[in-house]
């Protein structure tokens, strides 16, 4: 059986593609696109008509390749843009035309829940079985944190931080100036000080989301997304300060050019950056690691069976 499982976010649209055998799933097809669905959600508290387009373009597009490669069940699931926008019931409306099943409007607990079973999943490292792992989920809208044991979630909380809400909150010129890049870190430091007690209990940190991945594609020089490379991946707070520092000064346009950006994705990285790099600060890691999984996988591991009922 093959299920494909759509993420529609605040910043972009992502696939999965799965192939269960027994009760092991393998990754047949990852995939996305940067659509800005939430694009000036914060000031007009609705889904702008152009961002809905393109976000509901991207997930036609996805669902024919899908179908194209066997897909026979897909799970769809909206975070946070869809949670906040007033006009969102047009939307699902919408998507449930194209993808042909009820969309999942998953809930700060239950994103954050299955970020951290997404995250820990398929780790090859090899760690004490009470190891406490913190997965700090980066979106484009929201930062799902949770703590527990691999694939285990015991404690998680979603604040109202991503890497477009902050962009438009704080980045305002391209490229941004020093105060901007100040006043956002401040911002982000300030917002995380709730959660530093939960960051800091455990053992282990996981980054994962859109500007984790992107992380891992640039800090290996890699030309587009490689989930198996990226997935475990040791990143240290220099490196992140580094290509914060090396893409700060450019303007969206050339961030752009960088090998392996993806395309939309330079004008929310750099804020991206600065959640993570302050994660890591709150948390007192000097290392973290890189996941290349997140909320498709937790689903995929954990709403299959049930959606069949």
């Amino acid at each position: 059986m093959r299920v494909a499982v759509l993420d529609i976010g605040t910043n972009a649209v992502r696939y999965l593609l799965a192939e269960r055998t027994g009760d092991e799933w393998k990754d047949i097809d990852v995939g996305g696109a940067v659509t800005g669905l939430g694009r000036g959600l914060a000031e007009r508290g609705e889904l702008a008509p152009v961002a809905m387009e393109a976000t509901l373009g991207a997930a036609s597009a996805f669902v024919r390749r899908l179908k194209g490669l066997g897909a026979t069940k897909f799970l769809v699931m909206a975070t946070e843009a869809v949670r906040s926008a007033s006009n969102s019931a047009l939307f699902l409306q919408r998507l449930e035309q194209i993808v042909s099943t009820r969309p999942f409007v998953l809930s700060p607990d239950d994103e954050a829940r299955l970020a951290f079973i997404g995250a820990t999943s398929g780790l090859k490292l090899r760690f004490h079985s009470d190891a406490l792992f913190a997965v700090a989920d980066v979106g484009g809208g929201s930062t799902e944190i949770a703590i527990g044991k691999l694939q285990k979630p015991e404690h998680w909380v979603s604040l109202p931080l991503g890497s477009r809400r902050l962009t438009e909150q704080f980045l305002t010129d391209d490229p941004p100036t020093s105060q901007q890049l100040d006043a956002c870190n401040t911002f982000a430091m300030e917002q995380l000080q709730s959660v530093a007690p939960l960051l800091q209990s455990a053992t282990v940190l996981v980054l994962t989301g859109g500007t984790a991945a992107q992380l891992g594609t640039l800090r290996l020089n890699l030309r587009q997304f490689d989930p198996v490379r990226i997935h475990g991946l040791p990143i240290r707070p220099d490196t992140v300060q580094e290509w914060l520092e090396r893409l700060a000064v450019m303007p969206a346009q050339e961030r752009r050019q960088v090998p392996g950006m993806e395309w939309g994705r330079e004008t929310v990285i750099l804020a991206g950056l600065i959640l993570l790099l302050a994660i890591m600060r709150v948390a007192g890691k000097e290392t973290a690691l890189l996941s290349a999984r997140s909320v498709m996988h937790g689903a995929l591991l954990t709403m299959v069976d049930a959606s069949s009922q």
